[in-house]
């Protein structure tokens, strides 16, 4: 169920909606600071790692979460270049997933413009 919000003054007004969809638009995002992410805008990037020399296209970003401590970049693994790599299927026919922290000793570069994310972290397909 997705709520609206305006009109929401105080703590027991929003605590009527818990459990409900809250949805704001991207314009009323304040702008984050420099090496600041909004997750959003990092699902669907290119995770490159440079681990074995020259960078190398791992996968893309499906998802990210939150471990308490920083986060972390869910990659579906893939193979190739260009415009459509084909995915890395585990044993049971699955699309391949890595979890990769997000966290400056391994995270890079991130070019959203590129849609791209260099890391160092290692690929172990």
């Amino acid at each position: 169920m997705v709520a609206q919000l305006q009109g929401i003054t105080d703590r027991d007004q929003a605590e009527a909606l818990r459990g409900h969809t809250v949805q704001a638009p991207r314009g009323s995002f304040p702008a984050p600071e420099e090496d600041e992410y909004y997750w959003v805008d990092l699902i669907g990037c290119a995770l490159y790692s440079s681990a074995n020399g020259e960078p190398a296209r791992i996968g893309v970003v499906s998802e990210v979460l939150d471990n308490g401590a920083h986060a972390v970049l869910k990659v579906l693994l893939q193979k190739g270049e260009g415009e459509s790599p084909e995915p890395v299927l585990d044993a049971k026919g699955r699309p391949a997933e890595m979890l990769v922290p997000f966290v400056r000793a391994h995270i890079h570069a991130v070019d959203l413009a590129a849609r791209r994310i260099d890391s160092d972290w290692p690929a172990d397909f």
